[in-house]
Parts: structure tokens; C-alpha cells; sequence
């Protein structure tokens, strides 16, 4: 695949690459559920091939790493999110928390290897509002997070981005990533899935979401429509995931995602 691909086979790829579990139809439900959140934000996701022994550390037994085998993110058992969350609300339209959050969480696409379900496993998440400490999955850290992005373009010109972001925890470990960017015209997609959080598996929630993804590289399909990259870490307990053999496998800028959430 190329930047260029036609809009249906990228969209299979899409599909492929933004959802290592099991997906239901949009918006259909076979069982009562309370919804307890809404959000708008902006993402960006980098997927990662690091040492499957360290990353298994984090991973409850009996669930394994379950990486994707095709698509844009083939090979990839590590997904590093940076969220702008512009707009958090309850059920009822209050806000949550001031009603903004800056978020770096990192998620495993895993597979229980006694019942054969898959599903995200949210192992980390940073974040910068203190309220949201330890968050719905438990394992929410408090971290200074900053964000500045750019977008430039001229008449139908799709144009160029920057992203870079900033993150420093409590112990002075930080992740610095930025790229340069020529931008594509984002597909949209819908989903349903349910994270399941890595310090009780038994527990998940719902996300039904709508989004516009723009893979700007993906060394599986050959795109790359990346200028600059970097990243790197001194997170102590990420010591042994970015030892410096990582490997980046794709990386998606997501311009929109707008999400609810419920509870099972």
C-alpha cells in the first residue's frame, strides 16, 4: 500500500490497524449499559515493536500479547497514545474533572489464552489533571504533560503538521516525541471496544467512538509521509520497553475523536 491507495483498500487497512480486538456494530447494544462519559479530543498514536519479555511484565496472566499480522500495524505489540482531551462531560453534560485533560497512556493488544477474548490492555496512563488519579482503569499516574501543534496549508493543498509533546512524571522521567508531518485527507471510521484494564482484567469499558485517522507512516504498508521524528524516554518503569532496540512501526494522527463511554 502507498499514500495514494484507493479509499477502500486503505480503509481495510484502517480497520486493520486501529482495532487489535474484537469490534461490534456501532451504536448496537445487546445488553443494559450506563453511559458515564462523553469526550472530544485530538490523538496521536505511535505503535511500537519493543522486547515481548519486558512488555510481558506488564500483562496479567492468562492474558498474552496479541500483536496485529497484517495491515499498518503488523508487528506492533506497544500503542503510545498522546491525547489532547479538549472537552470531557458526564451523562448529564457536566464537565468532569474542569472538563479537560492531557493524557499519554500506553495500551497492549492482548488475547486470553483461556477463553480466547481479545482486547486492549491499558497498562499506563499519564496524566496531567491530579483528579484523575488512579483513574477509571486504576493505574492513572500523575505527570506534567505540554502540547504544541501546528498546521500549515494553501488553497486544496492538504499541508503539512507538527505535533510535539512533553511529558515529565513525579520521579523526573520524561517522553519527548515529536514529528514533522505532510498531511492526507483523513478517513473516518466508527468503533466499539472495550478496553480492559491491566491491574484488574475484569474490568472494562465500553468505547463507542468516531474518528478521522491519517497514517503518515507505516513501515509494514511503505507509507511515509513523515519529515522529522523523534522520540525518546527516560520513564524508570519504562526503562526495559525503550532500551533503545524499540522499534517504531506506524504512526496515525488522529485531527478528531469523539467518544462515549459507557460501564457494562
Amino acid at each position: 500500500m502507498n499514500s495514494n491507495a484507493p479509499l477502500g483498500d486503505l480503509m481495510r487497512a484502517l480497520i486493520r490497524f486501529s482495532v487489535p480486538v474484537a469490534a461490534t456494530s456501532f451504536w448496537r447494544t445487546a445488553w443494559p449499559e450506563t453511559l458515564v462519559q462523553r469526550n472530544v479530543d485530538t490523538r496521536v498514536t505511535l505503535a511500537f515493536h519493543v522486547s515481548q519479555t519486558a512488555l510481558m511484565s506488564w500483562i496479567p496472566t492468562p492474558w498474552q500479547i496479541n500483536a496485529a499480522t497484517e495491515g499498518p500495524s503488523a508487528e506492533a505489540n506497544l500503542f503510545v497514545t498522546f491525547i489532547d482531551q479538549l472537552i470531557s462531560q458526564d451523562a448529564e453534560g457536566k464537565l468532569i474533572a474542569g472538563g479537560t485533560n492531557r493524557i499519554v497512556g500506553l495500551t497492549v493488544p492482548a488475547k486470553n489464552s483461556d477463553t480466547g477474548e481479545t482486547a486492549v490492555m491499558v497498562i499506563r496512563l499519564y496524566t496531567s489533571n491530579p483528579e484523575y488519579v488512579p483513574g477509571p482503569y486504576d493505574n492513572s499516574a500523575p505527570a506534567r504533560i505540554s502540547r504544541e501543534a501546528s498546521m500549515r496549508g494553501a488553497d486544496l493543498d492538504p499541508g503539512s503538521g507538527t505535533e510535539l509533546w512533553k511529558m515529565r512524571d513525579n520521579n523526573g522521567g520524561e517522553i519527548t516525541f515529536r514529528v514533522e508531518f505532510q498531511r492526507g485527507i483523513p478517513t473516518r471510521g466508527k468503533s466499539d471496544v472495550k478496553p480492559h484494564s491491566a491491574v484488574d482484567p475484569a474490568f472494562y469499558r465500553i468505547y463507542r467512538y468516531e474518528e478521522g485517522i491519517d497514517i503518515v507512516k507505516s513501515v509494514p504498508a511503505n507509507v511515509n509521509r513523515v519529515q522529522g521524528f523523534y522520540f525518546s524516554s527516560t520513564v524508570g518503569e519504562l526503562a526495559k520497553l525503550f532500551d533503545g532496540n524499540e522499534q517504531l512501526v506506524s504512526v496515525a494522527i488522529r485531527p478528531w475523536y469523539v467518544r462515549e463511554v459507557f460501564l457494562p
